[in-house]
């Protein structure tokens, strides 16, 4: 079992090297469109640069598709990953990137009716039927 998380965690750190350096090489190119559009205020410039943020939004979406896939190999670097600094978890927790955020979203996002469903679950795992 340490051998299984030990190459989780490994795969959960490439997985964001590798989108860290998606955004490096990503960043320069971004930086130079912005500085010609100011300068030039070309059409042509704002497709590119729309273009641009397209590929940067579509880097983030496969890197978050690719750490929900791990999470589910092992959820606590999820939350806090290990090949941060302690320094890094700490400002991600005093940020409000906290564990309990996620839980409070997704609450959000589901609505009460969890707490319904949660209950009648429950009740019939004791045996009580739900009315």
């Amino acid at each position: 079992m340490g051998s299984s998380s030990k190459n989780t965690e490994q795969a959960q750190e490439c997985c964001y090297l590798e989108w860290m350096s998606l955004q490096s090489q990503r960043i320069p190119e971004l930086k130079q469109l912005l500085a010609q559009r100011r300068s030039h205020g070309d059409e042509d410039n704002d497709n590119k640069l729309r273009e641009l943020t397209g590929k940067i939004i579509g880097d983030f979406k496969n890197y978050a598709a690719k750490r929900a896939d791990l999470a589910h190999r092992c959820s606590s670097n999820y939350y806090a990953p290990t090949w941060n600094s302690p320094l890094e978890n700490a400002l991600i927790w005093m940020g409000g990137c906290r564990p309990s955020s996620f839980f409070r979203l997704v609450y959000a996002l589901c609505g009460s009716q969890t707490e319904i469903r949660v209950t009648q679950f429950l009740r019939n795992i004791d045996g009580y039927e739900s009315s």
